[in-house]
């Protein structure tokens, strides 16, 4: 079987290029996240037989899915029968473009700022989803744990930014993390995935949109950042009072996930 490599950030992957590891970062206290533990990535449906003996060797207890079940349905996640993991559907719609009432009537300019409150809306309106997201991270006893949506951008990106900030990785790292999907992220084909998945009822669509909605942006993240710190006057009491962290669920998350 394929093994991971060691201490390697992306998952080289073929049909999944947005898979990454979160061990590796700095914490506040001197200490660093452990590696081939947390795994944040896009949908799963794509994967090749040797993708998925790779994802195997980590030997994952958990994946939370935020996809809706439109987006499950249409791309089926597909692992090894060597696989353990336990899938738990945590469905969030707003990272649907199907949200948008009508596309035809608008630019890529309402796209970015469309985005942008998505992103406070990730924060303000779906804290169940990630209060779920922490209870099950909380079950593994420190085994491997994957999050993913459908591109590993938004829904994902912010499940990354709390999970980082609970294990007090600063938020400039945090941002650096987010900021790596646009490496990685669209791969090719997606402009075209989109365009048949959203726009086939509307040949006069802006293409431009596309461009939009797959491009990875500090002030997307910041936008759901900045909700957070308007509404709770801190992530530390975000995390507290919508996510149900207190401080023995903190450093029982460190003692799992920080080396």
């Amino acid at each position: 079987m394929t093994k991971p490599a060691d201490n390697q950030r992306r998952l080289l992957l073929d049909g999944a290029p947005n898979i990454r590891d979160l061990g590796g970062y700095l914490t506040r206290d001197g200490g660093t996240t452990r590696w081939k533990k947390l795994l944040r990535g896009g949908r799963l449906s794509g994967l090749s037989p040797s993708d998925q003996h790779l994802l195997s060797a980590y030997e994952i207890k958990i994946i939370c899915d935020f996809r809706n079940a439109n987006e499950y349905q249409q791309d089926v996640t597909k692992l090894s029968q060597q696989s353990n993991a336990v899938i738990h559907n945590l469905s969030i719609s707003p990272g649907n473009q199907q949200n948008i009432v009508d596309i035809s009537l608008i630019n890529a300019s309402d796209m970015a700022r469309w985005m942008q409150q998505l992103n406070r809306e990730l924060a303000l309106n779906h804290s169940q989803q990630f209060r779920q997201m922490f209870e099950l991270l909380l079950n593994t006893n420190g085994g491997a744990f994957l999050f993913h949506c459908s591109a590993g951008k938004d829904r994902t990106g912010f499940a990354a930014a709390l999970i980082l900030s609970a294990l007090d990785v600063p938020r400039n790292t945090i941002m650096e993390d987010y900021l790596l999907t646009a490496q990685y992220y669209p791969p090719a084909g997606e402009l075209d995935y989109l365009t048949n998945k959203y726009a086939a009822d509307n040949p006069d669509v802006d293409l431009e949109l596309f461009a939009t909605l797959t491009s990875t942006r500090r002030e997307f993240l910041d936008a759901a950042l900045d909700a957070v710190d308007e509404h709770y006057g801190s992530i530390n009491n975000y995390l507290e009072t919508e996510i149900g962290l207190d401080a023995q669920k903190r450093r029982q998350l460190k003692q799992y996930y920080v080396e």
